[in-house]
């Protein structure tokens, strides 16, 4: 039995991850969280996703195990609060959060509860970035 993830806001990062998440061998549904009506139906019908939420609230009473969120920047602070202390594993667009209080918090609860947080820092996966850190692990650049 594999993973049910909630991906939160349909936007232009939800179009680019939608069909990775749903690709991955270990993920059995992807489900949908929009405020936007017309955006949710037309992603869903995009992506083929059975079910679909109009709020955050709502697809954290799910069985979701994790959420993606994919929502405008000042909230992905409150929202991934919410979704730890839901117990949800959460993946986040970046930034994290918009303040020290915020990032505080979100990295106690993460201890608290066990849960997985993960930043989506995508960059990070870029071909040079990929390459420029191989080179550093094998000494390229020598000492800094």
């Amino acid at each position: 039995m594999g993973f049910k993830v909630g991906v939160v806001g349909a936007g232009q990062f939800a179009k680019c991850f939608i069909p990775l998440i749903q690709a991955h061998p270990f993920v059995d549904e992807v489900v949908l969280a929009e405020v936007v009506p017309e955006r949710r139906e037309r992603f869903a019908k995009s992506f083929g996703i059975k079910k679909t939420y109009s709020t955050l609230e709502e697809i954290l009473n799910t069985d979701v195990d994790a959420v993606a969120i994919f929502t405008q920047r000042h909230l992905h602070g409150p929202q991934t609060l919410q979704a730890l202390r839901a117990g949800k594993h959460v993946y986040c667009a970046v930034p994290m959060a918009q303040t020290l209080d915020e990032i505080f918090q979100i990295t106690n609860e993460v201890s608290k509860s066990g849960l997985i947080y993960m930043t989506g820092e995508t960059s990070y996966y870029y071909p040079s970035t990929v390459l420029c850190r191989d080179k550093y692990n094998a000494g390229a650049f020598g000492d800094f």
